[in-house]
């Protein structure tokens, strides 16, 4: 009977440490779940902080430039409205002449250079108009000329029949044979 108890003893010890097993795995589990999560978290965080640094610092440039072209803009609004008072002598408008082309070139250069894309497109188009003007002849040309002799004649040296020679080259069965008596005739 003690046997019996120990027996049922020992079959209950091993169900609750089945149990503690089991939540210990599940916990273990969820551990890890956890510190995956945090740990991509984490890298997203750096990533974003990074990004953020970056746009800020591109911020910060475009703002400086923003300033100096402000400035640039309020000397030459001063040196053109001392010029307008008389004051000033023909030369501060050619230097302001001068500061707005300096800053207007890149924008003429790559005006410029646009033109001229547009310019080789056009002859581009052009050449290509006549090249499909030539095609167009060639077909037209080929479609309306009169059955060529020498391939029915090849073709039907090399044991092909009528009917063949009339699907290849897409002509009339009746033009072929008519080819053919008239080559026949000739040689007799």
């Amino acid at each position: 009977m003690e046997q019996l108890r120990y027996g049922k003893r020992a079959d209950n010890d091993q169900g609750d440490e089945k149990k503690v097993n089991e939540t210990v795995l599940l916990i273990a589990g969820l551990a890890g779940a956890m510190l995956i999560m945090i740990l991509y978290i984490a890298v997203k965080d750096k990533e974003t902080s990074r990004k953020m640094a970056m746009m800020e610092a591109g911020i910060d440039a475009l703002n400086r430039e923003i300033f100096k072209i402000s400035k640039e803009l309020e000397e030459m609004a001063g040196r053109l409205a001392e010029s307008q008072n008389g004051s000033k002598s023909g030369s501060d408008i050619e230097s302001v002449e001068k500061i707005v082309n300096h800053k207007l070139k890149p924008f003429l250069l790559e005006i410029e250079y646009l033109r001229e894309r547009v310019e080789e497109s056009r002859e581009c188009m052009q050449r290509l108009d006549r090249v499909d003007e030539k095609i167009r002849q060639v077909l037209f040309a080929n479609d309306h000329a009169a059955p060529d002799e020498q391939k029915i004649l090849q073709l039907h040296a090399q044991g092909m029949d009528s009917e063949s020679i009339a699907k290849q080259l897409r002509l009339g069965k009746g033009e072929v044979e008519l080819v053919l008596k008239f080559s026949r005739l000739g040689t007799h």
